[in-house]
């Protein structure tokens, strides 16, 4: 099970260096990012509410594609 919040990694972008970018991690965020946003996209506003989002910023998250942080 894992905790959804605005803090969750897979929202969250750590860069190194500007033009680093480690391939071998790439596809495990994208698919944590997508698993979550997909969560996110069926929870109703009550559980929102309980985890600190609301239902405005929930759909926008969830509508971004994957690849995107």
């Amino acid at each position: 099970m894992v905790a959804i919040t605005k803090d969750a990694g897979a929202f969250v972008t750590t860069r190194r260096h500007q033009n680093s970018v480690n391939v071998m991690e790439l596809p495990r965020q994208w698919a944590k990012r997508y698993v979550l946003r997909q969560k996110l996209a069926t929870m109703d506003s009550h559980l929102l509410r309980d985890i600190g989002w609301d239902v405005y910023e929930a759909r926008i998250e969830a509508a971004k594609p994957f690849w995107k942080a």
